[in-house]
């Protein structure tokens, strides 16, 4: 009788260690997408409004942040997509994200800091809801222009409407100036850098000599 033998299995290499793939659907790499959209808005807005305070400064920290928010929409876009845009689309895709950006920079920052800057807010939030919602239109994959002239952009339109007739309403009945966003300043009027110190007068010195009553006193 004879028993059947089981064929030798080829002896296989070990495998080698390989580098893990990247995971673009990890909480990691999604994390860091949203961050970067959210972060470079929030620097957005906050530049837009505070503007009128140092325009040199806030205008870099706006700058700042439509970079941050572009890399983030290359992040979201381009890295972590399955599918990438030819570069028509990339070109396209890029811009009407930083208006994005800027519209809804502008909304966030008008309600922040509406009690502050009221005039101020009270067209930039409306201007930022109808821009951010056609940028986003222009930007979406599944957006089409037909979707600029429906139903829904009408109420878009109607809402910022009614939310710039309400805070011009409210506007005038809050002071422009606000709180101050200048802690460095005291209440005080500062001196001029470029003005003396005013000398306290001297106090009165009393006579060298006696006053002269009609007597001598020479001996």
């Amino acid at each position: 009788m004879t028993t059947a033998l089981k064929p030798e299995l080829p002896q296989t290499s070990p495998a080698r260690h390989r580098r893990p793939a990247f995971d673009k659907k990890s909480l990691p790499a999604r994390y860091t997408g949203q961050m970067l959209y959210f972060m470079g808005a929030a620097l957005i807005a906050g530049a837009v409004v505070h503007y009128p305070i140092d325009p040199s400064l806030y205008a870099i920290i706006c700058g700042v942040g439509a970079v941050v928010f572009l890399l983030g929409t290359i992040v979201n876009e381009f890295v972590l997509s399955d599918e990438r845009p030819a570069v028509s689309q990339a070109v396209s895709l890029v811009a009407f994200s930083l208006l994005l950006s800027f519209g809804v920079g502008l909304v966030g920052g008008g309600i922040q800091h509406f009690e502050q800057f009221p005039e101020r807010s009270a067209w930039m939030t409306p201007i930022g809801l109808v821009m951010s919602y056609a940028a986003f239109v222009a930007k979406d994959s599944k957006g089409r222009w037909r979707h600029l002239i429906s139903p829904f952009a009408a109420v878009v339109v109607v809402i910022a409407a009614l939310t710039w007739l309400g805070m011009t309403a409210l506007a005038g009945t809050i002071g422009s100036d606000g709180h101050s966003h200048d802690h460095g300043t005291t209440t005080g009027t500062p001196a001029q850098p470029d003005q003396a110190p005013v000398e306290s007068a001297s106090p009165s010195k009393a006579p060298a000599e006696p006053a002269q009553d009609g007597h001598s006193h020479g001996h």
